[in-house]
């Protein structure tokens, strides 16, 4: 979980517009943002189904002035190119490969920057540990995934007040790893719910029982949160327990009487039943993965009051804003692709659903009085923040630098087996091995850590060439010096530190290295076989 922050002397404001849709990499977005301004964060996020959902169905179809619209705002923002869309972190419209979706594929090359990994493994190692985890358990796809949304939760809790809640939806592919992810953010003491959206559609044959719900994952920032309890109808078969009216007396006995009133409702359950959108349906708007706005209803109902502000950070479907508008709530949203702004003017004109205008000129804060106006802004007209960082936030990087660092061509467990192979399972740094009572070395990867020769600090590389077996205790504390293998070796021998009776008895480093060599041609031959050696 990550610390507590000690509250700020100043009231910090929820400092971006109003009805206000940003089209911008959503982590610029959420760094621009005020410590605790948000009630409420419901978002919708990619669910890593590992395929592309294209919006190429939209309802009507897209109008020649939807598109000019989109592109002579990009253009406005200084966005004339996918090259430029991709330096700014947009979707660019005109891709024939997501036709205004989105793509649901992760990549730690093309989608992770090596300032988050960097962060994550010094600030908040759990998680760091967590998806290194999740590499091996699962795959670099879904690890590359968990970064993407971790780097972006963490600031999903700054920006929540200590009475503000997140509803994070998601489906059976990813929902086990989400949840172990807020665990580590907001806490596992701050979970609330794992609601359960169930529906019914339409489906053909399938080899198992149909999957017919997705997961909302509910956590609180605090003990705090504001809740407020909704409630629902007693089922036909319980209709009697909606006339039942229980009291406890003085002695703590309860006391139960029925009357003719069978309107009471019970607490309302963690399990939804609300209607899939189908493709009749008024709400429809052929946007890939949309979801009801009384999805959102209920969830802002629950979570906010009048006048809280609501903030959907994935916002290309617009059902939170439409039904933040509805409740009478102020809001937020952000997304990368404009086509979110075209979806959600079409949702704004339906008499049905909201009845505000939208505005494609309206730039900066700008108040109507007459009327409100639904406004859009650029990846550089983002809200300018005011309160103070925090030393643990992520601070921006050149364009240059934003992509994350090529992923070692051997996993971490293939690379400690390897070197464990070499050293006969003793750790490079002290001699430690796991041993039986009788003194037999146990050939087995726990109880053994892996590091770099070299640290990264001094540009050491990931690869096995630069890789050591190292016991836990020893790794944290060379972790900590920052200083190569053989320095810290000649420091423990110094102290007094190895638990092996001779140098001859450690693993010689050269000779190691040289079988290092070995093994790593092995594996590049194998795998890749255009990769360059390592120096």
């Amino acid at each position: 979980m990550l610390q507590t922050r000690t509250e700020h002397p100043i009231d910090h404001p929820f400092n971006a517009i109003d009805r206000a849709v940003y089209i911008a990499d959503n982590l610029d977005f959420l760094r621009a943002l005020n410590d605790e301004c948000i009630d409420l964060v419901c978002i919708d996020p990619p669910f890593d189904k590992n395929e592309t959902f294209a919006a190429d169905k939209i309802k009507p179809p897209l109008a020649p002035a939807e598109q000019d619209t989109e592109l002579r705002l990009m253009a406005k923002w200084g966005v004339r190119s996918a090259q430029d869309a991709a330096d700014a972190g947009l979707e660019w419209p005109l891709d024939s490969r997501i036709k205004g979706g989105y793509k649901d594929i992760w990549r730690w090359e093309s989608d992770i920057h090596q300032d988050w990994v960097d962060t994550l493994e010094k600030a908040h190692p759990a998680i760091h540990s967590l998806i290194e985890t999740t590499r091996l358990t699962h795959s670099d796809g879904r690890a590359a995934y968990l970064c993407f949304m971790a780097i972006r939760l963490i600031e999903i809790r700054r920006v929540l007040k200590p009475t503000g809640s997140l509803y994070l939806h998601c489906d059976h592919t990813a929902n086990g790893y989400l949840r172990q992810l807020l665990d580590a953010v907001f806490g596992a003491q701050n979970f609330r719910n794992e609601i359960v959206w169930a529906y019914q559609r339409w489906t053909g044959a399938t080899k198992w029982f149909q999957r017919m719900h997705d997961t909302i994952l509910f956590y609180a920032k605090s003990e705090s949160a504001t809740f407020n309890p909704l409630q629902e109808p007693y089922s036909d078969k319980s209709k009697h327990k909606a006339r039942r009216h229980s009291r406890f007396d003085s002695d703590g006995k309860i006391h139960q009487r029925y009357t003719d009133d069978a309107s009471r409702q019970k607490s309302m359950r963690d399990v939804w039943e609300i209607s899939y959108l189908n493709s009749q349906a008024h709400e429809r708007t052929g946007y890939p993965t949309q979801k009801p706005v009384e999805l959102a209803e209920r969830i802002i109902a629950a979570s906010t009051n009048p006048g809280d502000v609501v903030l959907d950070c994935f916002a290309g479907c617009a059902y939170v804003p439409v039904a933040a508008e509805r409740l009478k709530r102020r809001w937020a949203a952000c997304d990368m692709n404009p086509r979110a702004w075209t979806v959600l003017k079409r949702q704004f004109s339906k008499p049905s659903l909201a009845l505000l205008r939208c505005s494609d000129e309206t730039t900066g804060q700008q108040v109507i009085a007459s009327e409100p106006v639904v406004t859009v802004h650029g990846p550089r007209e983002l809200p300018k923040r005011t309160s103070p960082e925090s030393a643990l936030e992520l601070k921006p990087f050149a364009p240059a630098e934003r992509r994350y660092k090529k992923p070692s061509l051997m996993s971490e467990q293939e690379m400690l087996t390897e070197l464990l192979e070499i050293s006969g399972y003793a750790a490079w740094c002290c001699g430690f091995a796991n041993r039986r009572p009788d003194g037999a070395i146990v050939k087995t990867t726990r109880n053994f850590h892996l590091d770099h020769l070299e640290p990264k600090s001094a540009d050491g590389i990931n690869e096995i060439t630069n890789r050591a077996p190292m016991c836990p205790h020893h790794n944290i504390r060379k972790s900590a010096r920052l200083i190569n293998l053989r320095a810290y070796r000649q420091e423990l021998w110094d102290a007094g530190e190895m638990l092996a009776d001779t140098e001859e008895d450690l693993v010689d480093l050269s000779h190691a290295q040289m079988k290092v060599l070995d093994i790593y041609v092995k594996y590049r031959n194998l795998r890749a076989p255009q990769t360059a050696m390592p120096v």
